[in-house]
């Protein structure tokens, strides 16, 4: 069943049982309130009888007479002995007559229904002329009453029907306007699946409501999607394209060492050792290009306060024992403490001191600089430098410049790219200056978070 039948269907049912109770309740107390109000009015009137029967008989008058003066309109006035038969009876409607008789001992009210008609009926007993005990009984029909509710119960009807017929109509107005966002969601992703081609819906900016806001979502959701799919698609591109070299190379010595190496020591070696030295730019190739795919995701940072100066002091005594190089480290400040991901840090320090060694081969420095709200450090070497018409395109992934990005000594261009997103997800930033033939100074720059001033104030 669709979602519009089943709305119409539990609002209209809902709707006809609220009406059968709203409607029974004000029929059932409209009949109680009138029926006590008949018997109420009867009872009164006998009670009257009564009296005036007990002086008539008291001063030996006529009863006859007395009680047809006290007749009701629509109504009997009867005597009922012990034997429960009728003793004395008077009716303008000849029918009444006949209503079954019934002796009580006490005074009694009630509503008797004989051929679909209701009659208040009221009893009390007194001494009749013999000296007997009776009752008196007056009956008076309550037919018009009746045609009374018979009537309230058609204006119920009536009015029950003039509410459900506008409420179905309105029903259906509200199901369509709840369902089609719905149906324009559900569109929009069958058209998606079919074309593959990302498209949003058109939220209605009239009603911000929880469909405004399921718009909004999907919305938000098709652009996330859209971006991770670019990102993918670039991802596969790139690295297709800068696989593509290494693996032909490798394919070329590994034929030439199917058809002359083992013939040719020379071209064994230099074959043997292409391969290796292709295979090792590939391995860090993939691992770079993993942890960059891993960096395009939302990084998850354990922060932790660490000690700037350290780090960098423990990663450029690293590099200088691994590569033979010099690092000189200066310092402007007195408290590098910072809150931080220790590891992710370290990389971003690596890639740079990295990069350094690479494209120079005089000393390198390593300066770091406090200030009130930041925590700075600058890697700066003295080699080939940068184009200036590069330097915009430097932190894209898989960039290299020509003139300094040789296969020699280059990468794949991707360390950069890892590092400006590291950065970014300390909510740092990373910049750079370079002169060509001069040298090339990167500066990354991190905020001295709330968590750490807070700490710090409490020492």
């Amino acid at each position: 069943m669709k979602i519009k039948s089943k709305i119409l269907l539990f609002s209209s049912v809902w709707l006809v049982i609220m009406l059968l109770l709203i409607n029974g309740a004000i029929y059932f107390l409209f009949q109680r309130i009138i029926f006590d109000n008949e018997v109420s009015r009867v009872t009164e009137h006998t009670k009257t009888v009564v009296k005036e029967v007990n002086d008539a008989i008291a001063l030996d008058d006529n009863l006859d007479n007395l009680l047809r003066a006290y007749l009701p309109g629509n109504g009997m006035i009867r005597v009922i002995n012990e034997d429960t038969k009728s003793v004395f009876a008077t009716s303008r409607k000849a029918y009444m007559r006949q209503l079954p008789t019934k002796f009580q001992n006490e005074q009694s009210m009630e509503i008797r229904t004989f051929d679909d008609i209701a009659y208040a009926v009221v009893s009390m007993p007194l001494i009749w002329t013999d000296g007997s005990i009776v009752m008196l009984e007056v009956t008076e029909s309550l037919e018009e009453s009746q045609n009374t509710l018979r009537t309230l119960l058609i204006v119920l009807s009536l009015a029950s029907l003039f509410v459900l017929i506008p409420a179905l109509f309105f029903g259906n107005m509200l199901s369509r306007l709840i369902l089609t966002p719905i149906h324009a969601l559900t569109s929009t992703m069958k058209q998606i699946q079919s074309t593959g081609d990302y498209q949003k819906i058109e939220p209605t900016a009239s009603s911000k409501d929880e469909l405004y806001t399921m718009g909004l979502t999907f919305n938000q959701m098709i652009d996330l999607l859209e971006k991770n799919y670019q990102k993918q698609h670039r991802f596969v591109s790139d690295a297709s394209h800068e696989l593509k070299t290494p693996l032909t190379v490798i394919e070329s010595y590994a034929s030439m060492l199917k058809r002359w190496g083992m013939k040719n020591p020379e071209l064994l070696e230099e074959s043997v050792d292409a391969i290796y030295s292709e295979a090792v730019r590939m391995r860090e190739m993939t691992e770079q290009m993993l942890e960059l795919a891993n960096a395009d995701s939302r990084l998850a940072l354990e922060k932790n306060e660490l000690d700037l100066l350290q780090l960098c002091e423990n990663a450029a005594k690293h590099m200088s024992v691994t590569f033979k190089r010099d690092i000189e480290i200066i310092t402007n400040g007195s408290d590098f403490r910072l809150l931080a991901d220790e590891n992710k840090l370290k990389q971003v320090v690596y890639i740079l001191l990295d990069n350094a060694r690479k494209y120079s081969q005089e000393p390198i420095t390593l300066e770091l600089t406090e200030t009130g709200r930041t925590l700075s450090f600058s890697i700066q070497d003295r080699g080939v430098g940068i184009p200036e018409e590069d330097k915009d395109k430097i932190f894209d992934r898989f960039y290299r410049v020509d003139q300094a990005r040789t296969r020699e000594t280059g990468g794949a261009g991707l360390g950069l790219s890892i590092a400006k997103k590291l950065v970014a997800a300390h909510k740092g930033r990373i910049t750079l200056d370079s002169t060509e033939g001069e040298g090339t100074t990167v500066t990354v720059t991190l905020p001295k978070t709330a968590e750490r001033k807070a700490q710090k104030d409490e020492k």
